[in-house]
């Protein structure tokens, strides 16, 4: 757990970009006082369970975000605005309480609709600015938000 990715091949003055055949990854720091988290955007779509095993395996786990600084943050460094990322945040059951992979709980919502059958959540850069959280069927492949140490 927390392996760091190999070595950078283009760095960018806003954010790091790392290439790892066959991923893209994009790193972005998230400063509040001293840096103190690592998200990776990983843009290779897969399901939320072999994304949490992506995360786990090359990083520290999926991405989460309990504050809404965090929040904006990541969203704000999507590279596109037409894309979805799994975060991670999950629910047991369609009546159970969202709750992070770390096991907080859901601090803020941001939703844009409930869908009543979806356990996982997303990341949506295409939705409003403010509703940008979307629950969706944990089998569906979207791209990944990863959160790890830094590089």
């Amino acid at each position: 757990r927390g392996r760091r990715p190999l070595a950078p091949s283009i760095v960018n003055y806003s954010a790091f970009i790392y290439v790892f055949f066959p991923y893209a990854v994009v790193c972005h720091g998230l400063a509040v006082g001293q840096i103190s988290s690592y998200y990776f955007l990983v843009q290779r779509p897969m399901p939320w369970v072999k994304a949490q095993e992506f995360c786990q395996k090359y990083y520290v786990d999926l991405a989460v975000l309990t504050t809404e600084e965090q929040y904006f943050s990541v969203l704000n460094a999507t590279p596109a605005t037409k894309v979805s990322f799994w975060l991670g945040l999950k629910r047991q059951s369609v009546s159970s309480d969202w709750q992070w992979v770390n096991g907080e709980q859901l601090g803020y919502e941001h939703w844009y609709r409930r869908n009543n059958e979806g356990c996982c959540a997303s990341l949506e850069a295409m939705l409003e600015k403010d509703k940008n959280l979307l629950a969706r069927y944990c089998k569906e492949p979207h791209m990944v938000v990863c959160q790890g140490n830094p590089p």
